[in-house]
């Protein structure tokens, strides 16, 4: 029978200590959604690639607060909420991870298109180029008719 006690007490004591580094991840006053965070984050991610490529680094600075500002704003929330929902969403992990994914999915997608426009602009410079070139060995191929002349 002591035996017996002594099971059930070792078993209380450990599922009564399960859960006490665990706390309730506390919900924020505005909740962002899933998509609604991976906008954000996008948007910050990618605010934070041009100032990162900045040629004007003290202007960059300078500039910085702004367009933060302008991105708070655009969600409708403070910097302490938008620390509060990242808070939140990293006491999910697997969520963050749905987040983090999304955002690097859309970067990835924007990189992709501005390269293809880039591409784009460099063939349409080229073949302005060579029309100029064909138009300007023209000019001269008339210079030289009447020059024979």
């Amino acid at each position: 029978m002591t035996k017996l006690l002594y099971i059930i007490a070792i078993i209380f004591i450990f599922t009564s200590c399960y859960n006490i580094n665990k706390t309730e991840p506390v919900i924020p006053d505005i909740l962002l959604s899933k998509s609604q965070m991976v906008d954000m984050l996008t948007e910050i991610q990618i605010t934070e690639a041009n100032f990162r490529i900045a040629k004007n680094r003290t202007l960059a600075v300078d500039e910085k607060p702004k367009y933060y500002d302008r991105i708070l704003r655009e969600y409708g929330i403070t910097l302490k909420q938008m620390k509060d929902n990242m808070e939140y969403y990293h006491n999910s992990p697997e969520i963050m991870e749905e987040i983090y994914e999304q955002v690097l999915a859309n970067l990835s997608k924007i990189q992709s298109e501005v390269m293809l426009e880039k591409e784009e602009l460099e063939k349409a410079i080229i073949a302005d180029s060579i029309a100029r070139m064909n138009d300007s060995l023209e000019l001269v191929k008339i210079d030289n008719v009447v020059n024979i002349q």
